[in-house]
């Protein structure tokens, strides 16, 4: 990929931002970084629409921006836009006309992929300065207007991610339907931060964690504040960052603004977001703390120089597949041997019978979570978990999936065993027809996996399979006497032969 010119443009709660960047032999240059203040979360937050004038407002800066992309030859632009925008009851009002009036088109992030898009721009600086080492934890705090993004991580992926329904102007605007006293909203934001951080400690993996980047609009000019101009890289010291909010909090907006040198759409909620930050670095016993200039539209960039190189990412995707559902799994206390089992054999099945399903790598990141999470039913009652696993796996978040994903996932899971897809299943009938034949394959690939594993002992120790004469047959590898295995797959093998038309035999070799 040589010359080529990209924008990535996130349109925000508080501003949109655009970053014009040259790749030159997989090298990012930034040409240009702009931002102008659009209150879409106040219009969001308090109103629950975008007000007409917002909306105008909004198209106007994106009519300038795109008019600056032309001048420089840009030749992708990849706008995004997040919590204000994605929770405004007229969305697709607002999209429409950022389409009709800019041609430009906008893509709704969900927090799972913000928070993705900002590690993969963070790992790769990291990496570029040689900051990180194998098997070391650490945080990424991103504080938006909206929302804020709490993720661990390590060299090789997200490990935990949770986004947390505190972005300042948010609170803001929501408490001031009630109030407008000052000192009644801050005792009101930190016993809102506290209840959700107690929340978090009961779900967040016990890591040592060996650092915390902090990310966002007002937080970016406290390292130059603290450290002074030429150590912002510095890590920022918290007795100094306790004793700079001690500070702030009786400036005036004036005052902030001259001698904070932020802008003065930030000074509204700036003393609220350093607060908060404060409480959340408190929770994980934080002594300092890194603030990286990394941000949303980085990690775009750094998407679309990956997409157009044709990286093949799928192994490392498929491994955070993995831990994700792996970590939900050990929160809801699931067999963890008998769903590592399961997946063992089911994707067994899928490599060797690619010629019949003709899935590709994503309904196998489908398949992965499926197997993992198949029986977390169980954790409310052992009696059709297999229902009580659908809604479960419907109520959790997952860093790479949507809800459309989610619900493909959930269904493979509740058909892994009873009753096969029928048009009086609403969550299976909410899937397109596409959908719903990725379901019934990979559910048939998970019911005859599962089976192997009827008794949950691990006793078959290993499968093989080949497809003859139109025949597939699979070898069960095994010590002991598999009768409740060989017993569940007679009856669990049906959808596999329903649908594809094709018989299937177990043999069971005594090893």
């Amino acid at each position: 990929m040589e010359n080529t010119r990209v924008a990535a443009i996130d349109i925000g709660s508080s501003a949109i931002r655009m970053t014009i960047a040259e790749i030159i032999n997989d090298k990012v240059n930034i040409l240009e970084e702009l931002r102008q203040p659009v209150r879409l979360g106040k219009d969001s937050f308090h109103k629950g629409k975008i007000l007409r004038p917002t909306i105008n407002e909004a198209i106007l800066v994106l009519k300038k921006y795109k008019k600056l992309c032309e001048e420089y030859n840009v030749s992708l632009i990849k706008t995004v836009a997040t919590t204000a925008v994605r929770e405004a009851t007229n969305v697709d009002i607002f999209i429409d006309n950022i389409k009709t009036f800019t041609d430009i088109d906008v893509e709704i992030l969900s927090t799972t992929k913000e928070t993705l898009f900002i590690h993969r721009a963070l790992i790769k600086q990291l990496e570029e300065n040689n900051e990180i080492k194998e098997k070391e934890y650490q945080a990424i705090i991103e504080v938006g207007a909206g929302t804020v993004e709490v993720t661990i991580f390590s060299k090789e992926c997200i490990v935990f991610s949770r986004s947390l329904p505190l972005g300042t102007l948010k609170m803001k605007q929501i408490f001031n339907k009630y109030s407008d006293n000052e000192e009644h909203f801050f005792r009101y934001l930190k016993a809102i931060v506290s209840n959700e951080l107690r929340t978090l400690k009961r779900d967040i993996p016990t890591f040592k964690i060996k650092k915390i980047y902090g990310i966002g609009s007002e937080l970016d000019c406290i390292s130059k504040v603290i450290n002074g101009e030429n150590n912002q890289n510095m890590p920022v010291d918290k007795k100094e960052f306790q004793k700079l909010c001690d500070k702030i909090q009786s400036y005036a907006e004036e005052e902030m603004i001259h001698r904070l040198k932020i802008s003065y759409d930030l000074t509204e909620t700036f003393y609220a977001t350093n607060i908060m930050f404060l409480k959340i670095l408190d929770f994980f016993k934080a002594d300092s703390f890194n603030l990286p200039k990394v941000s949303l539209r980085d990690g775009i960039i750094e998407n679309i120089l990956i997409k157009q190189n044709n990286s093949n990412l799928f192994s490392q995707f498929e491994k955070q597949v993995k831990i994700n559902a792996t970590n939900i799994g050990r929160a809801l206390n699931f067999d963890e041997k008998h769903a590592k089992k399961v997946l063992e054999y089911a994707l067994i099945i899928f490599e060797k019978t690619k010629e019949i399903h003709h899935l590709g790598d994503i309904e196998k990141s489908y398949l992965i979570v499926s197997c993992l999470l198949h029986d977390v039913g169980t954790s409310i009652s052992n009696r059709s978990h297999h229902k009580h696993s659908l809604y479960v796996i419907n109520a959790q978040e997952f860093l790479h999936f949507g809800e459309v994903e989610k619900n493909i996932i959930a269904n493979v899971a509740r058909y892994h065993r009873r009753s096969p897809p029928k048009t009086t299943h609403p969550d299976y009938m909410r899937l397109s027809n596409k959908h719903k034949m990725i379901v019934i394959k990979l559910a048939s690939i998970l019911r005859i996996a599962d089976s192997f594993d009827n008794s949950n002992l691990q006793l078959v120790e290993s499968i093989d399979l080949k497809i003859e004469d139109e025949k597939v047959i699979i070898i069960c590898n095994t010590k002991k006497n598999i009768y409740a295995e060989a017993y569940s797959f007679k009856y669990k093998k049906d959808m596999f032969e329903d649908f594809f038309g094709i018989a299937i035999t177990l043999k069971i070799k005594r090893i």
